[in-house]
């Protein structure tokens, strides 16, 4: 799938990411991992997509084959630099301003921000998002984190012949007691 130009260039505000980590590579390492050869032409064709000699290389896949990480944010060209960068990061922050170019995000801020999920943060979830009416420009916030993993209820095998714990806490936390047991333990 390849996501359009603009979609990439939302007005950021701010990003942050917090544990940060960034692998730098070359044009041609990246070309090279995803096993082309015989490389003469190697030029971006846009932020997210590598053009190798007429073969087409997506650079999250890149980025996800190279170290396979639950941690994983985003992959990108740099042309400024000549160089793919991957990023990785326990969770992120992100703020973008809803301009005219940017109004279709900030219509419904939850389906904007996971559609803003999918470039900034790959392999995280939205935790939470907000939307800020302010007098100039409109803000858009989104916060990622790392899925938590699915925990599995703890079960405890009742053994032949034992009763499971039944628990009847009162409203004070004090179990109370019958008469017809008061006299058992030779309370009066």
């Amino acid at each position: 799938m390849i996501i359009p130009h603009n979609f990439l260039n939302a007005e950021v505000i701010k990003f942050d990411v917090t544990g940060f980590k960034r692998n730098i590579y070359s044009y041609r390492q990246v070309c090279e991992a995803m096993g082309h050869k015989n490389l003469l032409i190697v030029e971006p064709k846009n932020i997210m997509h590598m053009d190798c000699m007429g073969e087409i290389v997506n650079i999250k896949e890149f980025c996800l084959k190279e170290n396979p990480s639950k941690n994983f944010l985003r992959g990108y060209i740099n042309e400024k630099m000549n160089e793919v960068v991957c990023t990785r990061g326990k969770s992120a922050f992100l703020s973008i301003a809803c301009d005219k170019r940017d109004k279709v995000y900030c219509k419904d801020p939850k389906l904007g921000c996971n559609k803003l999920n999918k470039v900034y943060a790959a392999s995280h979830v939205l935790g939470y998002h907000t939307f800020l009416e302010k007098d100039v420009d409109n803000v858009l916030n989104c916060f990622f984190q790392v899925a938590a993993p699915k925990k599995e209820p703890v079960r405890r095998f009742v053994i032949p012949g034992e009763e499971p714990p039944v628990i009847e806490p009162d409203l004070f936390g004090v179990k109370k007691v019958e008469k017809s047991n008061t006299q058992y333990l030779g309370i009066p």
